[in-house]
């Protein structure tokens, strides 16, 4: 409901309204007549009748802090950290700000605490010659110069770890800790036929890792170890793994002959059937894939081999490749 404003209320507001802000002098209108207008209400009836206060923002009316707090803090902040400034503050004012607000009104004003965050020259640390982390009291748990751990193994001791090897120390300084530990066959194949190349193993021939002994162990190379555990080549019989291991050693000379005739013809790669028909690696329209097929007088076609379409033109061709040194197909430049 619209209020009803009378001559009286207008006489009163002409005497309130110049020099004070719209809330204080809504605070006073309603005060005095026991009403309940908005501010935004009361200004606008004001304008109605031309009445203008004449407020300039930044005046005291609302003001928090004025020349008696600065002087205060001007006298008090330097020297002190502002969590402990703050409790003065509100101790002495009545205020509750934080440490933050109180930061934020200092910078405001130019006042600085003096503090700069770093060590003076000259500073001398309170751990200067202590090594580690240090908390007083903590040197009762130290150990002594000379001390022994209650699990420390001489050298030359011997444990069996978690894949079953038996391991032996060998020195007490090393770093990382897992360097003081070597494996007990290593150590007896090195001394005899001297250090294991990169890139190789010392395997056991009877599957037994507690028979450590020079005619139970062979190096082979790391190639040769994934191929005999992918075909299941290792046995309880020492000749029929030494056999398999000359097997495996064969497949990997295949994959690696393989390997490089394809890499010096990967880029040529157009072959002659037995029939004088060119066959090459073509993309299959409309995909991204490839696939072999044959050149004929009745254009391109798949080849009746199951050879199935790649994604990389790389696969398809070395799928070509392989399929072609089974057929005995001569290769051709195009």
């Amino acid at each position: 409901m619209r209020p009803i404003y009378t001559a009286k209320h207008l006489k009163y507001l002409k005497s309130i309204y110049k020099g004070r802000h719209i809330l204080e002098t809504t605070k006073l209108f309603n005060k005095r007549f026991r009403m309940r207008v908005t501010p935004a209400a009361l200004k606008t009836y004001a304008q109605r009748f031309g009445l203008k206060s004449g407020y300039k923002p930044g005046s005291d009316w609302n003001k928090k802090y004025y020349e008696k707090h600065i002087r205060f803090l001007k006298k008090n902040v330097p020297g002190r950290h502002y969590s402990e400034t703050v409790k003065i503050f509100n101790k002495r004012f009545g205020f509750t700000i934080t440490a933050r607000q109180l930061a934020s009104l200092c910078k405001r004003v130019g006042i600085q605490t003096g503090f700069t965050g770093y060590f003076p020259k000259g500073h001398v640390p309170h751990n200067k010659g202590i090594k580690g982390v240090y908390y007083p009291g903590c040197e009762k748990g130290w150990f002594k110069k000379g001390d022994v751990p209650w699990d420390y193994m001489p050298v030359g001791t011997e444990r069996v770890n978690a894949d079953g090897y038996v391991d032996i120390k060998i020195t007490d300084t090393a770093m990382p800790v897992q360097r003081r530990w070597k494996a007990k066959h290593i150590i007896l194949w090195e001394k005899e036929h001297g250090k294991v190349p990169r890139g190789h193993c010392v395997i056991f021939l009877d599957g037994n890792k507690k028979n450590i002994t020079l005619n139970n162990l062979m190096m082979v190379s790391r190639q040769v170890h994934a191929v005999m555990c992918h075909l299941n080549y290792f046995t309880k019989d020492r000749e029929r793994t030494r056999a398999n291991c000359t097997l495996a050693q064969l497949k990997v000379a295949i994959g690696d002959r393989k390997r490089e005739s394809f890499k010096r013809v990967k880029r040529t790669m157009v072959f002659l059937d037995n029939n004088g028909m060119r066959i090459q690696v073509v993309k299959i329209e409309g995909k991204k894939k490839w696939v072999a097929m044959r050149e004929s007088k009745y254009g391109l076609r798949l080849l009746k081999a199951k050879i199935k379409p790649r994604n990389s033109i790389a696969a398809a061709r070395r799928d070509l490749y392989e399929y072609a040194l089974t057929r005995n197909w001569q290769r051709v430049e195009k």
